[in-house]
């Protein structure tokens, strides 16, 4: 059974660490996040409409919509 080297396990974490802190300051990962972020806020927005509009729609198809009750 092979042992666990702390010291090894620990450099690797540090490098880690320092590597994924560079890659969340590069400017071009920086821009890609900042549009993911919009995009998604874009998505919910247009979300919340097509849920209204669907709604709109369907009290406005409905048989028991104000007109429709001579059926």
């Amino acid at each position: 059974m092979s042992r666990l080297n702390i010291s090894q396990l620990a450099a690797a974490a540090s490098q880690n660490i320092e590597t994924a802190g560079k890659v969340g300051r590069d400017p071009a990962v920086v821009k890609a996040a900042k549009q993911f972020a919009q995009d998604g806020a874009q998505a919910l927005r247009s979300g919340r409409e097509l849920a209204r509009e669907a709604a709109s729609s369907w009290r406005r198809h409905s048989p028991d919509a104000e007109g429709d009750r001579d059926r």
